[in-house]
C-alpha cells in the first residue's frame, strides 16, 4: 500500500486516484491522522430502492429486531457479492 503526506497527495492526486481505481489504495497522513484513498463501489441501488419501497408500503411502526436482522443479512450478502465482483 502506497503512503504519502497530504502535500504529496495534492501534487499527484490524479496519479493516486488512477492507482486507487486499479485496486492500489494510498494511505495519506495529515497531522498524525490517516486517510485512505481507495476506489468505492456503491451498493446496487435497486436493492436499496426495494427496501425503501417495502418500508413505505408498510405500517409506520418501530422496526423489530428480526426486521433489522433481515436488513443486515441482505446488506452483508450484498457486500460479499460486491467483493467477489458480481
Amino acid at each position: 500500500m502506497n503512503t504519502c503526506s497530504l502535500s504529496e497527495a495534492k501534487s499527484s492526486l490524479g496519479r493516486l486516484a488512477d492507482a486507487a481505481l486499479q485496486g492500489h489504495p494510498t494511505v495519506i497522513s495529515r497531522n498524525g491522522k490517516l486517510l485512505i484513498l481507495r476506489a468505492y463501489e456503491p451498493p446496487d441501488p435497486d436493492e436499496f430502492d426495494a427496501l425503501i419501497e417495502e418500508g413505505l408500503r408498510s405500517e409506520h411502526v418501530l422496526l423489530t429486531d428480526s426486521v433489522w436482522e433481515g436488513i443486515r443479512r441482505r446488506g452483508r450478502r450484498h457486500a460479499r457479492q460486491v467483493k467477489k465482483g458480481k
